[in-house]
């Protein structure tokens, strides 16, 4: 059957399912959506328009046993072509679908459809006192669902966490047509957060339920002016690297500067070649100041040109609207803008940004830098003209140098834009194949069939090119793996003598949360409290990783010691085990990467020291509860807080997870990563 076809065949289904006339075909609305923020062009076979969510699910059932693939669209403002249908077939176009369901002020929850604008949340939620903390700059038309599938950040996600840390509960339909109602807080792996940033190709968010937070009685919005991006960067390392948190840490050069702020007055002195925005939150006006005054210090000693705090509500404005709308100004200067979105440790930028002018300057381009500096998150912003052929291939190829550098740097490739279709390429740079593999074996258990979204996030065969000489193509570029002390590697080769006997294992530990049927099903111990070295403490970039073996309260008194802490309660166990069995959920948020290794004895490194990362599929947090079925954990990075100790119970109860009865997504997961049940085999049963 041809494509043209296809949708035809099933017209009448779908519409007895969607509602009479939201089928269109008509060329019209095939061109409106075949394009979105990034560069890419495809177009569908139709545009299929939900008036309810409640139509989602039958649709998608429809197209499923039809082979015809969908992906779900909203404002298509990503800027990696993530909402371009490669293989044509149905967009889901979801932007009708724009109620706020419930504001519950009591749990601070709001209940939310897909198409609602981050905005209008934000105005709705305003009168009661608080705000939903994610706040992208494209806020003003963005929807929750589009940052719920990009993992969104924004200022304020230095502080507050990103879209991921700001969710709750999500109504998802599978590519199958299954309604599931995940939670972080489940039993067991956490599912939810792996739909978070996957792009559309895991899922659909048809109800969100999102954390609000109150509106802070104090803020403080300064702007600080320097000589050079690297004093402003350098000074953004050390206020970072002296505890302190601000609500939000954004840096701006000269070009977005002027760019931004063209036919105004600009309030800056001569020979500023950089800005800082520099806000400061919380109910302790005491301890703003100290913070303030701490700031001010530091921005000084690196040659700041003017420190000045924004005088009114109209001042503050002012400011966030040049950082927020610069990308819109540089787009007035050229048909055309390539927004990058690499990120490095923060101790790196001042590096990363040298990197990045010597690339501009190398490809004749103009760019202006944006940053969320405090998350060391970079945004060259590239104008060009896409009718000239050689500038584009000019821009293309400085865009792959930055995400190259970033790599160099021990950064990453992508820190809120994702991965969509223009960057499927560098994820052969930033990952080795069986960091690959386990990607492909998550999207493989959500969508058996390949129809959701296809050929986004994953690179496919002609996403690798050969190696030239002098450049950093070909499949691996990501820094050598952590080094494993003796310890770790008699694990690992004990697993490979398992694996190769087939001999099952129960992981053990200090025998605190994780009981077992281990002697049932004949699996052998594996005991990992010999994993239990210091603590390797990053202090400039607040960061450290830790052994699997070594007990909390251990990692706590090294921490201590280092004048850092860890915001989790005080709780007995191992750090592996406590990450393995999810007793406490929130453990998530602190966590930027794990070494794990497979059943089969292989090695992965998932995530790194980056505190934003959406360069592929949260394996991350997924084996959160995973309980050792999926991968053996040898070692955690975490992110740190400066100052005392204050371990609390101010997290949420923890879940059921002694609890867990996996479901068919979870058994389908299993048999992706350890199809002969060699890990913690009494879960999953034969």
């Amino acid at each position: 059957m041809f494509k043209k076809d296809r949708i035809r065949a099933i017209l009448p289904e779908l519409e007895a399912a969607a509602g009479q006339g939201s089928v269109r075909t008509d060329e019209g609305e095939i061109l409106m959506y075949s394009y979105d923020a990034g560069m890419a062009r495809a177009r569908p076979e139709a545009v299929i328009n939900f008036s309810s969510p409640d139509h989602v699910a039958p649709v998608v059932r429809i197209l499923h046993k039809a082979g015809i693939p969908f992906l779900p669209r909203l404002a298509g403002t990503n800027l990696s072509g993530g909402t371009i249908p490669l293989k044509g077939g149905a967009i889901l176009n979801l932007s009708r679908l724009k109620k706020i369901r419930q504001i519950d002020t009591a749990a601070r929850v709001a209940l939310v459809e897909p198409g609602v604008v981050n905005m209008e949340l934000q105005r709705a939620l305003e009168p009661f006192g608080l705000f939903y903390a994610p706040d992208p700059a494209s806020q003003k038309v963005s929807t929750i669902g589009g940052n719920i599938g990009e993992n969104a950040g924004g200022p304020l996600c230095l502080k507050y966490g990103v879209t991921v840390d700001n969710v709750e509960k999500l109504e998802v339909v599978t590519p199958e047509g299954e309604v599931l109602l995940l939670s972080y807080k489940d039993a067991g792996p956490d599912l939810m957060s792996v739909m978070v940033g996957s792009e559309g190709t895991l899922g659909i968010v048809t109800h969100a339920w999102l954390r609000l937070l109150p509106l802070p009685s104090h803020i403080k919005t300064i702007s600080a002016a320097f000589p050079s991006t690297d004093s402003a960067m350098a000074a953004v390392t050390r206020i970072i690297g002296a505890g302190i948190l601000p609500r939000a840490l954004e840096a701006m050069d000269k070009v977005s500067l002027d760019a931004a702020l063209s036919g105004k007055t600009n309030p800056f002195p001569p020979g500023t070649e950089a800005v800082l925005i520099l806000e400061l939150d919380g109910d302790d006006p005491v301890k703003i100041k100290t913070d303030l005054e701490a700031s001010h210090k530091i921005c000084a000693g690196q040659g700041c040109l003017a420190f000045k705090a924004a005088a009114d509500e109209a001042e503050r404005a002012m400011l966030w609207q040049a950082r927020k709308g610069a990308y819109p100004a540089l787009a007035r200067l050229a048909p055309d803008v390539l927004v990058e979105d690499g990120v490095v440790p923060r101790p790196r930028l001042p590096e990363a940004l040298r990197e990045t002018r010597e690339i501009i300057s190398k490809y004749k381009l103009t760019a202006g830098l944006l940053f969320h500096a405090g998350d060391g998150n970079l945004h060259p912003n590239v104008i060009f003209d896409r009718r000239d052929i050689q500038e584009v291939k000019r821009v293309k190829k400085a865009g792959y140098e930055l995400l190259k550098s970033c790599i160099r740097l021990g950064g990453t490739i992508s820190g809120e834009h994702g991965i969509g279709v223009e960057k499927r390429v560098a994820m052969n740079w930033l990952y080795g194949k069986g960091e690959l593999a386990f990607f492909h074996g998550i999207k493989r258990a959500f969508d058996p069939a390949g129809l959701a979204n296809p050929d986004k996030i994953l690179p496919v065969a002609s996403d690798r090119p050969a190696a030239k000489s002098g450049e950093l193509a070909g499949t691996f570029v990501f820094p050598a793996k952590s080094a494993l002390g003796p310890e770790a590697r008699g694990i690992v080769d004990e697993l490979r003598l398992r694996a190769a006997a087939g001999t099952p294992t129960a992981v053990t530990g200090l025998g605190t949360r994780l009981k077992s049927d281990a002697a049932a099903g004949g699996a052998q111990p594996l005991d990992l409290r010999s994993l239990a070295g210091p603590a390797e403490i990053d202090a400039e970039n607040l960061t450290a990783r830790v052994q699997a073996g070594l007990p909390l309260k251990e990692f706590r008194a090294q921490l201590a010691a280092a004048g850092f802490r860890l915001d989790l309660p005080a709780l007995e166990g191992s750090v592996g085990g406590l990450i393995a069995s999810k007793v406490c959920p929130e453990i998530r948020g602190l966590l930027l990467g794990l070494e794990i290794v497979t059943a089969e004895g292989e090695i992965l490194e998932l995530g790194g020291k980056t505190v934003k990362n959406v360069a592929g599929y949260d394996a991350v947090r997924l084996l959160c509860g995973s309980m050792g079925a999926y991968g053996v954990i040898l070692a955690a990075t975490f992110a740190l807080a400066a100052g005392h100790d204050e371990a609390a119970g101010t997290f949420a109860e923890p879940a059921t997870w002694n609890a867990f009865e996996p479901s068919e997504l979870h058994r389908r997961l299993k048999r992706e990563f350890d199809p002969r049940n060699l890990l913690t085999p009494w879960l999953y049963g034969k």
